[in-house]
């Protein structure tokens, strides 16, 4: 039967198992909409209120569930406003199909309404390229399921990523009779396993270790290998190191969890990585963060310390240490054949008593650190995230960027399942369009936002789209009116009368701390402020009964004593020389 290029992706979806298509509507995708308008049985639409979030959802509903989504946005404007979410998904290597609307192919190239023509006619892909791993045009109609089905196979496999399809608009309303691709038939199947000579050497490697490390990067989670990154680290008695974008992997509270390294790790984290003779590193590209900007000593050691660096990109292996064995595989089938390896090769389980008692010991330092600074008379981030953290389940997924709240939630909130943040990217405005994505994908699960005032501004209105889906998420707004993070980075580089531009303030240079309470209550949300601490506990009871999205607006004390992390490693910031810079 014909059906239109809109019908024939709609449908393409339904058969991938997509459950939500994540967009707005306008004059560019409107034969799409029309198509899901017949099959929201099937396809619910999910409306956020302005395009950078309808990725930031895609996103995280990827990261919770293992399983991409759509996102459909018009031509021109309403589309390039999802590169940010797009841009943000790509570093990370998070899966999602992001398909925009274009000029009608018999008019490229004479300005059609909101097209991009100076250079090349109907351009839009050309912003596109940078943030996915593919963009693909459908040039005709008979031409979208192989367009569609590729799209799908390039984002889930091999190293994920976002992939984008332009859909002009001739195309979405034209009709042709074609054959419905099957996506199992149009995907290859399996994992990819390493090479058996390099497991062989990494197992002996870190057999004869004395001081063996993992570090297990976001790759463990896309190939959902926390099993074989615990029973690997519990058979070797070797603590596991967690980057921002594996927090959680293995429970926080697990002897072996060693909590963080980098420019924002811990200080038990970087300790046990700088010091340690044998990393294995997997699906960790050694980004600057987790690197503390590659100076020696800081966090790693590369050499003297043997880098053993299994990835699914080839790209990523030797890219920023050199190493002693390098291993294209996938994370979960590479540990699983490592683990064999030197079960084989060690017999009995491996003694390190006494490294374990030093990892335990180190942990415990970096907590009594972190519990010293709180000051009974102040409501202070770092005191809000552990009483929050007190006051919910133990399997809540938190989520948290850019700032104070993602630094201090990475180092401060145990996470015992994985957390979700956009650690490449670090991008602003990804919390509370992300914990709408994490709750869509895992209904049952306690879903928490930690946002700070500058982060929930770039998008608050997904309060709306929250209140409309009725939706029960918390969103922790760590409100301290201003960007606050770069105040007190601008402190520490050029000194304390030198911050600029980062406070929220009247006319006459008061504060000027924005009311989330009202606006959440503006928005359909329920939502109270807490100024003390002894009204956290009541309000977080409030927030986890009230069956819908509820807001907590923390006044917090702007004190750099109490907004001020903990500085363990190194970050690269150059100053002027004129304050010292080189």
């Amino acid at each position: 039967m014909p059906m239109t290029g809109g019908e024939i992706f709609a449908d393409y979806l339904i058969a991938e198992g997509v459950p939500y298509v994540c967009g707005i509507p306008g004059h560019g995708d409107m034969g799409i909409f029309d198509a899901l308008k017949d099959r929201q049985d099937k396809l619910t639409l999910v409306k956020p209120r302005h395009e950078q979030s309808a990725a930031h959802i895609a996103d995280a509903y990827y990261r919770v569930s293992g399983n991409p989504l759509a996102t459909v946005t018009s031509i021109g404007p309403g589309s390039i406003n999802t590169i940010t979410g797009v841009a943000s998904a790509f570093v990370d290597s998070v899966a999602m199909v992001t398909v925009t609307g274009g000029p009608q192919t018999y008019m490229y190239g004479t300005g059609v309404l909101q097209e991009i023509e100076r250079h090349a006619d109907s351009d839009f892909s050309q912003f596109m390229r940078p943030a996915v791993k593919r963009s693909f045009v459908a040039h005709r109609v008979d031409r979208v399921p192989s367009v569609i089905a590729r799209a799908f196979n390039e984002a889930v496999t091999g190293r994920p990523g976002p992939v984008h399809v332009e859909m002009p608009m001739d195309v979405q309303a034209d009709y042709a009779d074609v054959e419905p691709f099957v996506p199992s038939e149009r995907r290859p199947a399996g994992r990819i396993k390493a090479d058996p000579a390099q497991i062989d050497a990494a197992a002996r490697m870190l057999i004869a270790a004395e001081r063996p490390v993992i570090l297990a990067g976001g790759g463990c989670l896309r190939a959902d290998a926390a099993e074989e990154v615990r029973a690997l680290a519990e058979y070797l008695q070797a603590p596991v190191i967690t980057t921002m974008m594996s927090k959680g992997l293995l429970p926080e509270d697990h002897p072996l969890c060693a909590q963080h390294t980098g420019a924002c790790g811990t200080s038990c984290g970087n300790a046990l990585t700088a010091a340690a003779d044998v990393i294995l590193a997997v699906g960790t590209r050694f980004a600057e963060q987790t690197a503390s900007s590659y100076v020696p000593g800081e966090s790693f050691n590369i050499p003297p310390t043997k880098l053993i660096h299994f990835d699914i990109d080839p790209y990523e292996i030797g890219k920023n240490y050199p190493v002693a064995v390098g291993a294209v595989c996938d994370a979960k089938t590479g540990l699983a054949d490592l683990l064999d390896a030197v079960t084989d090769l060690a017999g009995g389980k491996l003694d390190r008593s006494e490294y374990v008692t030093e990892v335990a010991g180190r942990t415990a330092e970096w907590w009594t650190t972190v519990r010293a600074r709180w000051r009974d008379d102040y409501l202070s981030m770092s005191r809000v995230l552990a009483m929050v953290r007190d006051g919910m389940p133990r399997n809540t997924i938190a989520i948290s960027s850019a700032g104070h709240p993602q630094i201090q939630a990475f180092q401060e909130f145990p996470a015992y399942v994985p957390w979700i943040s956009p650690g490449g990217y670090s991008t602003m405005g990804y919390t509370l369009p992300a914990a709408i994505g994490a709750k869509l994908a895992s209904p049952e699960s306690t879903v928490i936002a930690l946002a700070g005032d500058g982060d929930l501004m770039q998008t608050i209105q997904e309060l709306h789209l929250a209140a409309e889906l009725g939706i029960d998420i918390t969103i922790i707004c760590l409100n301290n009116a201003g960007w606050v993070s770069i105040r007190d980075f601008q402190r520490g580089m050029f000194g304390e009368d030198r911050p600029v531009a980062v406070d929220f303030l009247k006319a006459d240079g008061t504060s000027n701390p924005v009311d989330f309470t009202a606006v959440a209550r503006a928005m359909g949300c329920e939502a109270e402020t807490v100024t003390e601490k002894g009204q956290v506990n009541a309000a977080l009871g409030r927030a986890n009964s009230s069956g819908g999205p509820y807001l907590i607006d923390f006044r917090l004390s702007r004190d750099p004593m109490d907004t001020e992390g903990i500085n363990v490693g190194h970050w690269d910031l150059p100053k002027p020389a004129y304050l010292g810079g080189e």
